[in-house]
């Protein structure tokens, strides 16, 4: 019954080891891995109004009143008069760094900026201003690794807020997940 069991544990343990490379240190030459992109801490606070724009990539939609505001993924949130249901008309754009999530009460616009919940008073649409700002309201998401398995640039905090990833040709990259 021991001679059994102690080969079935042999052959396991060859196995086991045979997926081990003790060499294996990352790639040695160029290819393809994900890099951090990153954003100074100071800059999440550029909430700005500015020129209507066209729309990269829609998020959201909320109605409030004669108004339609529409996310624009990371970019920050369309707004759109809507008096003539039939001709609505984009007149602004709000400006939020990394913006995903929004929702609007009262005369208030919630909004993430990173990982900080803005309040905007919408009251006067034309000059929207920032009331208060909930710093680390969110967790920060993806900040030491990418969603995806695989190589990756080691991030580093000296550089900013780790606000995405992006596949790239690199050259020897030290992180793995």
């Amino acid at each position: 019954m021991k001679l059994p069991l102690l080969t079935a544990s042999g052959i396991g343990l060859c196995f086991c080891l045979y997926g081990c490379d003790p060499d294996d240190r990352g790639l040695t030459e160029n290819g393809k891995a994900y890099v951090p992109v990153y954003m100074a801490a100071t800059e999440k606070n550029n909430i700005s109004i500015s020129s209507v724009r066209s729309t990269d990539r829609s998020g959201k939609i909320y109605a409030y009143g004669n108004y339609i505001f529409q996310n624009d993924l990371n970019k920050g949130i369309h707004i759109i008069d809507n008096t003539d249901r039939a001709h609505p008309q984009k007149i602004a754009f709000l400006n939020i760094p990394y913006n995903t999530e929004f929702a609007v009460k009262g005369r208030y616009l919630y909004a993430n900026n990173v990982n900080d919940l803005v309040v905007i008073d919408i009251g006067n649409i034309n000059n929207p201003t920032v009331v208060k700002r909930m710093e680390n309201a969110f967790p920060y998401v993806n900040q030491e690794y990418p969603t995806e398995p695989g190589y990756f640039v080691c991030p580093d905090p000296s550089k900013g807020i780790v606000v995405a990833w992006e596949l790239q040709t690199v050259k020897s990259p030290a992180c793995r997940r």
